[in-house]
């Protein structure tokens, strides 16, 4: 499970869906046929909301696996190892064949500053489960020092919004259970720190998204969003003229979810094209492709659980991504 659900709206969920598995008589304005599709429609939609909610203590952040390229959602000091300037997209789409399952989309762009050694620039976030949405935006400003005489360490500032939709009306307006709809608005800070050699390696550590109010943490609230820290780290080797190899790592630790550990490995020819794979600390791996001509960088990965078993014919435990990516400067680099 990827997509963060409220507790207290699954409690409300998982209730209707009990109750609605017994026989309810079509009405009669209502054909029997059509009827049972609406039902249907409406019980998958409470499903994927109750499994989310009633796995809530054993949930997973939400991370993408192509982060040894699309960094700097992650982390926006990362964005100092291309000070020229870069906008990334990246889409996730989990339990592929049915309506209402998770989505994800991430968004970020930055552009240099000089010779000032800083950037600045601006990340989207947005997630989708069933009748829940979830929209952050920020923009961040990041400075580099050198240390040495290759080395620098970097320090990123970030600030923005969150915004949480849940249109629970539109499971079953004439239930009391469902007729608040829930929109809350918090603001948000964070902080990145870095260590890097460009082209080289990096490590770094961050915390994009320190809520301001009480969204999701206060006694009674629906949603249960609390602070993530991310570790990150990355290095390029040349295994002669024409091959590289990148290995990357990403740890996720937040108060309320397991510490979630990513490793990849990824093999380029050329710097041209790239294949490898993601392990999961949970069990999921992924293969990833990754092309690259001049500036532009296209990315795809296909995540799946080798433990569990399909769903059925059209739901299945596997996740898609797709990322697209330019960087400024005509030269894109692997790292």
């Amino acid at each position: 499970m990827h997509f963060r659900c409220s507790k207290s709206s699954g409690r409300r969920v998982f209730g209707y869906f009990l109750r609605e598995k017994k026989y309810q008589a079509p009405s009669a304005a209502m054909g029997g046929k059509k009827r049972k599709r609406i039902e249907m429609k409406k019980l998958l939609t409470l499903l994927i909301l109750s499994a989310a909610a009633t796995t809530a203590q054993a949930q997973q952040p939400l991370t993408h696996t192509q982060y040894g390229h699309q960094r700097t959602v992650v982390n926006p000091a990362l964005s100092l190892l291309h000070p020229e300037g870069e906008v990334s997209f990246l889409g996730r789409r989990q339990w592929v064949g049915i309506e209402g399952a998770p989505t994800a989309f991430w968004g970020s762009g930055h552009m240099g500053f000089g010779t000032t050694g800083a950037t600045g620039g601006l990340t989207l976030r947005h997630e989708r489960l069933a009748v829940e949405k979830l929209t952050e935006a920020g923009v961040f400003f990041a400075k580099g020092i050198r240390i040495s005489e290759s080395e620098y360490v970097g320090l990123s500032l970030n600030a923005g919004f969150s915004y949480m939709d849940g249109r629970f009306s539109q499971l079953d307006p004439g239930d009391p259970a469902f007729r608040e709809d829930v929109r809350e608005t918090d603001a948000l800070v964070g902080f990145g720190v870095v260590v890097y050699r460009p082209g080289r390696y990096y490590v770094g550590l961050s915390l994009p998204r320190l809520m301001l109010g009480t969204l999701g943490v206060g006694e009674g609230s629906r949603y249960d969003f609390r602070n993530q820290y991310h570790l990150t780290a990355g290095a390029l080797f040349a295994l002669g003229a024409d091959f590289g190899f990148r290995p990357s790592l990403l740890v996720t630790y937040a108060e309320n979810l397991r510490p979630q550990a990513d490793v990849q490995a990824m093999f380029f020819v050329r710097e041209v094209f790239g294949l490898g794979v993601n392990v999961r600390s949970y069990g999921d791996v992924a293969g990833l492709a990754e092309f690259r001509f001049g500036g532009f960088g296209l990315g795809y990965s296909y995540q799946f659980n080798p433990g569990n078993e399909p769903l059925n014919r059209r739901m299945n435990n596997s996740t898609h991504e797709i990322g697209l990516q330019y960087r400024f400067g005509g030269t894109g680099g692997l790292l």
